[in-house]
């Protein structure tokens, strides 16, 4: 929609996208410091170890979305194909690498994992929601072509290209989920025990209902049937069940250990 800050100077533009993404992380490792602080009874000492941990794993993340989002592109074209990303590629291997560092290397940090886990995919929903406005002033990750009153006609990027026409912005009704999400999962007692299985459960059955309008090229996994616009299940849909099998795993798990406690 407008996809860069400035006009051009010196031969750059500083991208909208490129900056809300940081602007998202940024925002995220300020929540995550905070609540660790003041909430959660972290020492100075653990959450800077933390913050280091979650860095790094920001920039593994961003590598294996690259990874995910070129290996399914390459299986839809025959050939390789790498150029662009996807969240939930970078959310799974972001998570792992995390939790592998605890365990070699960090292992006081493991008695904690699970309020660790609760605090920084917290987190990550804020810089998920800015990184998805983002989305929305580059043109990319948009919706299918409509006529209705929800639909926006993108003058520049991806859409433009593809589709001269209305489309859905899902990259807005995401941004709009991830904050209300937030908003649920910090401020209702109920989900606060519960935040990764909430997450997961919550996003992957949105995630997986919002693929059904996506415009985009979503590549292909395990294709089982074709539309106008794209061929499904897409990959995201099948990362998405993943999520909330986990999530569902994890509750029931967690809700019989709670019980066995008390």
């Amino acid at each position: 929609m407008y996809p860069f800050l400035f006009p051009e100077v010196f031969g750059y533009n500083l991208p909208m996208y490129d900056l809300l993404i940081v602007l998202g992380c940024f925002i995220m490792i300020l929540y995550i410091a905070h609540r660790l602080d003041n909430e959660e009874g972290f020492t100075r000492e653990k959450t800077n170890k933390v913050i280091v941990l979650v860095i790094m794993s920001l920039f593994f993340a961003l590598f294996t979305s690259w990874v995910a989002d070129g290996i399914f592109h390459s299986i839809q074209s025959g050939e390789p194909q790498f150029g662009s990303i996807t969240f939930l590629g970078g959310l799974v291997g972001g998570v792992v690498i995390f939790i592998v560092m605890i365990k070699l290397f960090f292992k006081d940090l493991n008695f904690h994992l699970r309020k660790l886990m609760n605090v920084i995919l917290t987190g990550v929903i804020l810089a998920h929601g800015f990184g998805r406005i983002g989305c929305f002033c580059a043109g990319c990750c948009y919706g299918v072509p409509t006529k209705s009153c929800l639909g926006v006609i993108f003058p520049y990027g991806l859409s433009k290209n593809e589709y001269d026409t209305a489309v859905f912005p899902t990259q807005l009704f995401e941004a709009i989920f991830l904050f209300v999400l937030f908003i649920l999962l910090t401020n209702v007692k109920r989900f606060k025990k519960f935040q990764i299985e909430v997450y997961l459960i919550l996003y992957g059955v949105f995630r997986f209902l919002l693929e059904f309008i996506r415009g985009d090229d979503r590549g292909v996994l395990l294709p089982i049937f074709v539309t106008q616009y794209n061929v499904y299940p897409t990959p995201s849909q099948f990362m998405s069940l993943i999520l909330v099998g986990v999530g569902v795993f994890y509750l029931y798990k967690h809700r019989k250990q709670t019980t066995i406690e008390v």
